[in-house]
């Protein structure tokens, strides 16, 4: 046997040993459902949730969502734990809550009180920076287009309008910033429990139970194959009529859905979300390295597959992390544009 045929051989028994049995790999997906696998869901659940568009399993590489490549840039931590504290006194430890790495990625959020004031000041921001520019352009209107004394909206419009919505916005904006800034624990609390875990090594797709109840928080809610799932993009009217897409994964024959709303936020347009299924399915496929982003970069080596393939090409450990500011933004455009040209 050559060098090379035993150096294939010796990472396939490496592969083998790493991931479980039940780790997906795509050329599965054509096998005969087993026996007992019957379409025990209702009709209602397959309306709500199957009803959308159902998306292919088949994959193109290293093609990510491209806020992936803003949210999680080469100079990030490498620790991509999430750690709360538990316990008091000299039983109090940091213990990871949530995690991303070459293994699996569970998910979690931070607590409603959290998004409150962070929606809170969202909101008055866009209302200061829309109703400002509305306000300015009436007022270029009145003064220079229609050539009216601009007196009376002044008084009576423009300035009742900063003193009770700018002024309160604007005490909003600066009063959640102030906290973020000098007191960041009491706006971004420590999450009670995961939402969802994908697992690479063991190919399950886990949903928890509400983590706002604190007796619920970390117990599974439901755990199966990622095999057994299809990706739906769904898609909803706004208050405007506009459409909003969002992307969800459904079992195929029992009642279990997972919105991935948390990962993807919903948008107007659906190629960030048939990308994130994309991200999915190579994230998932025990037979392809890791989807080739920043955010994996310090996990590859503890890949089997991953550090055989990067061994295979000759790819440079620090690709990402030595990379400078000019050539990954250009980097983050061309994810964009591979995005809208792959799923638009």
């Amino acid at each position: 046997m050559r060098a090379e045929e035993q150096a294939a051989a010796g990472s396939a028994a490496v592969a083998s040993d790493y991931y479980r049995a039940t780790a997906w790999q795509p050329e599965r997906e054509s096998l005969p459902r087993r026996r007992g696998q019957m379409d025990k869901r209702s009709r209602s659940f397959r309306f709500q949730w199957a009803a959308g568009h159902k998306l292919s399993k088949e994959y193109v590489s290293d093609v990510v969502p491209g806020d992936f490549l803003e949210t999680w840039p080469p100079g990030q931590d490498e620790d991509t734990n999430w750690y709360v504290e538990q316990g008091r006194g000299k039983e109090k430890k940091r213990v990871p809550m949530a995690w991303i790495n070459q293994e699996s990625i569970r998910w979690a959020t931070l607590p409603s009180s959290s998004w409150l004031w962070l929606i809170l000041k969202g909101f008055a921001k866009v209302i200061i920076f829309g109703g400002g520019a509305l306000l300015l352009l009436q007022l270029l209107d009145i003064v220079f287009l229609s050539g009216r004394n601009p007196a009376p909206y002044i008084t009576e419009f423009f300035l009742p309008a900063l003193l009770y919505v700018g002024a309160p916005c604007a005490a909003v904006w600066g009063g959640v910033s102030f906290v973020e800034h000098l007191f960041p624990s009491w706006i971004y609390k420590d999450p009670k429990g995961p939402l969802w875990e994908f697992n690479r090594r063991t190919g399950l797709v886990t949903a928890f139970r509400d983590p706002k109840k604190k007796r619920d928080a970390g117990q599974i809610a439901w755990q199966s194959p990622f095999a057994e799932f299809d990706g739906y993009i769904h898609s909803g009217p706004t208050h405007q009529g506009l459409p909003l897409y969002y992307g969800a994964m459904v079992h195929r024959f029992r009642e279990e859905a997972l919105p991935l709303t948390a990962f993807q936020a919903a948008s107007a347009n659906d190629e960030d979300h048939k990308a994130l299924w994309n991200f999915w399915l190579q994230y998932m496929d025990s037979t392809a390295p890791l989807p080739d982003i920043p955010l994996f970069e310090p996990h590859r080596s503890k890949d089997p597959v991953t550090a055989e393939h990067d061994r295979r090409i000759g790819r440079n450990s620090r690709y990402w992390r030595n990379m400078d500011d000019v050539t990954y933004k250009q980097k983050m455009d061309e994810m964009y544009k591979r995005c809208l040209k792959e799923f638009g």
